[in-house]
């Protein structure tokens, strides 16, 4: 599965730090949070989270195979949308090129540009990363600013798509890239809205680097707007535009990303 992501090839977010952050932000037509909200994030740490949240492990209803063993350490990091939190648990070791970008884009303040949901389609997944500022974009443009491919560790072909007791091989709640080929992954990225059987099958940069934990994130996950589905705002207009008034207006139910936090590391 190639998810288009050609105008937006890019790197380095060490080269290029983001220092304004945008405050009180209001997203698409589904609610509105941002500094003035009196929702609060149910999950503060690691501490608040079970063993298997923290390490997993295959069961009869989740993962296909066990993913790598954490030899490094995992981060959290919460998420505000336009319709909740997002709750993620960041495993370098399943994926280490795919989660370092991915923390120092955080760590930037990235997400903080108002990111657009920007194609989400029902019962499959939800694809996003184009800043909403688009300067912020530049140093994810280019070849040259691409990642290296991380190992997949999830089980490949379509004979893997399920396992014997029918569990699928890309787990609702899992975060990749999306990509257009080898050592294509930029600033773009997709999360399953459902457990998938055809993800993470050989496309090289749909290796999940982590993933959705808390009953919070996955409600949050539930309520993302997939009514214009492949039909949302292009790439292109995204990159020129940025998280403009006029896509605001056109796309009014449209959610967003209004900021990303690195909330604990161990």
């Amino acid at each position: 599965y190639g998810f288009c992501i050609g105008l937006n090839r890019k790197r380095n977010s060490n080269e290029f730090v983001i220092k304004e952050t945008l405050s009180g932000t209001t997203g698409g037509g589904n609610a509105t949070m941002g500094s003035e909200s009196s929702n609060r994030p149910t999950i503060h740490s690691l501490d608040d989270l079970s063993p298997e949240e923290l390490h997993p492990k295959a069961t009869s209803h989740r993962y296909i195979v066990s993913p790598p063993s954490d030899l490094k350490p995992i981060s959290l990091v919460t998420c505000e949308t336009t319709v909740g939190y997002l709750h993620i648990v960041v495993h370098p070791s399943w994926a280490p090129l795919g989660a370092e970008r991915f923390l120092n884009m955080v760590e930037t303040k990235y997400f903080s540009s108002k990111v657009a949901l920007m194609r989400c389609v029902k019962g499959f997944l939800c694809q996003f990363g184009i800043a909403g500022i688009p300067e912020y974009n530049k140093s994810y443009n280019g070849r040259k600013h691409s990642l290296q491919d991380d190992t997949n560790w999830l089980p490949e072909g379509p004979t893997h798509r399920t396992n014997e007791l029918g569990v699928k091989r890309f787990s609702k709640g899992f975060l990749a890239y999306a990509g257009g080929g080898k050592n294509s992954r930029s600033n773009q990225f997709i999360v399953a809205l459902k457990d998938n059987e055809r993800l993470g099958g050989g496309s090289p940069w749909e290796v999940p680097w982590g993933e959705l934990v808390g009953k919070e994130s996955f409600a949050t996950l539930d309520s993302i707007y997939t009514g214009y589905g492949e039909k949302g705002p292009s790439q292109g207009r995204l990159s020129r535009e940025g998280s403009s008034d006029s896509i605001q207006k056109e796309f009014p139910r449209l959610d967003y990303i209004l900021g990303c936090t690195l909330v604990d590391s161990r």
